[in-house]
C-alpha cells in the first residue's frame, strides 16, 4: 500500500496544482515482481479531481540475463515517456508522460495520464483496423534510419522487440537441430541480418499484444501501453507480431485480410508524411509483404525455442516462405 505522503509527492511531481490525495490503489504488478502500477486519485486547485498513473520499477542488481534485459527495458520506457509521449499522446496512440525519475540504481518511476478505456482482450473488425492505423502512425513518426537513430540516442533501444536474436540466445540454443526447426535455426542469423539491414527502418513498439492496447478516445486508433521494448527495427516485425499475437484472424487471413491491412497501413503512413522524404521511401505492398515474410520467420524462430502461441497460421506460413526468403537474401548478395 502506498503511503499518502508518497502518493502526494509523486502526484505533485506530475502536476504542481495537486493539493491532496483522495485515494491510491495498486492496479497491476510488474513481471517477475519488479514493481507495480498504482492509480492515484488526487485533488487539484479549484476543487477538481485528477487521476495519475504511477509505474514504479524496482530492479536492483539484476543477476540473470533475462532480468538484465527487463531492467534495461524499463529505462527504454522511461526514455519514451520523457521524450516522445507528449507529441504522440496528442493523437491518442499513447498516454502522456508527466514525470520520470531514475536513481541509476534500479529504481525508476514513470508518471503518466490514465488510459481512456480498458485494455483489450481481443481485436477484430474495426478495432483491428484501428490498431493497424496506430502502428502506422507510430512508425511514421520515427520513419527512416535518420529519425530512428536519433531516437536511439535519446534512450530508445538499439534493437526493438523482445524476441530479437541477440537477446534470445538461450531460446535459440534450445531449438531442435532437426526438421523444419533445424532449418530455421541454421537460417536465423541470415534472417536477423536481413531485417537489421532492411531499407525499411523505424522505431517499433515491440510488444503489440491486445492487452497492451486500448481503444483511443477518438475510436480511430488504439492507445499503446508497455513501451519497454520500443527501439529500432524493420517495421514488419511489429506487423508480424500484431497479426500473430495481437488480432483475431479468420481462415482467409493470408488470402484476403493480410493484404487489406497492409494497404491500410501504407495509406496511413502516407497520410502522415512517409514518402515525402527521398531518404525514407513509402513501402509498396509487394515489398512490405517480403519484409513480413522475413519477420514471420524471425518470430517463429523465437517461438521454436520459447513455445508456440498466437494465431495458428504462423507455422505453415514460415514453412512455406523460408526457402523463398533465403533465395531473396542470397540473390541480394550476388
Amino acid at each position: 500500500i502506498m503511503k499518502q505522503s508518497e502518493a502526494l509527492n509523486l502526484a505533485q511531481s506530475a502536476d504542481p496544482t495537486v493539493t491532496g490525495i483522495v485515494s491510491s490503489k495498486q492496479i497491476a504488478r510488474l513481471w517477475a515482481g519488479m514493481g507495480s502500477i498504482v492509480s492515484i486519485k488526487c485533488k487539484t486547485s479549484g476543487s477538481k479531481t485528477a487521476t495519475i498513473i504511477a509505474k514504479q520499477i524496482r530492479c536492483v542488481n539484476p543477476k540473470s540475463f533475462g532480468d538484465k534485459r527487463k531492467a534495461a527495458s524499463y529505462r527504454v520506457e522511461a526514455a519514451f515517456y520523457a521524450h516522445y509521449s507528449s507529441e504522440l499522446s496528442k493523437v491518442g496512440v499513447c498516454c502522456q508522460g508527466l514525470h520520470t525519475e531514475d536513481d541509476e540504481k534500479g529504481a525508476i518511476t514513470i508518471l503518466m495520464t490514465p488510459l481512456p478505456n480498458p485494455t483489450l482482450h481481443y481485436m477484430n473488425g474495426d478495432v483491428a483496423k484501428a490498431a493497424v492505423r496506430s502502428v502506422a502512425l507510430f512508425h511514421a513518426y520515427f520513419w527512416g534510419n535518420e529519425k530512428a537513430d536519433a531516437a536511439v540516442k535519446q534512450g530508445l533501444a538499439e534493437q526493438g522487440t523482445y524476441w530479437y536474436l541477440d537477446t534470445r540466445i538461450d531460446e535459440y540454443d534450445g531449438i531442435s537441430k532437426h526438421g523444419f526447426s533445424g532449418r530455421l535455426k541454421r537460417a536465423a542469423r541470415e534472417i536477423d541480418e536481413a531485417l537489421k539491414t532492411h531499407p525499411y527502418q523505424t522505431i517499433v513498439h515491440g510488444d503489440l499484444k491486445a492487452c497492451n492496447q486500448c481503444l483511443a478516445a477518438n475510436g480511430k486508433y488504439t492507445s499503446f501501453v508497455d513501451l519497454q521494448y520500443c527501439g529500432k527495427a524493420c517495421p514488419a516485425k511489429d506487423l508480424a507480431y500484431l497479426f500473430v499475437c495481437g488480432i483475431d484472424v479468420g481462415n482467409d487471413f493470408e488470402k484476403h485480410q493480410e493484404g487489406q491491412l497492409l494497404k491500410l497501413y501504407i495509406d496511413e503512413l502516407a497520410s502522415h508524411g512517409v514518402g515525402k522524404d527521398n531518404q525514407a521511401m513509402l513501402p509498396t505492398v509487394e515489398y512490405l509483404r517480403e519484409a513480413l515474410d522475413l519477420a514471420y520467420c524471425d518470430l517463429y524462430r523465437w517461438m521454436c525455442g520459447w513455445g508456440v502461441w498466437g494465431n495458428n497460421f504462423l507455422e505453415g506460413r514460415a514453412e512455406r516462405c523460408l526457402d523463398v526468403v533465403l533465395h531473396r537474401i542470397h540473390s541480394a548478395k550476388k
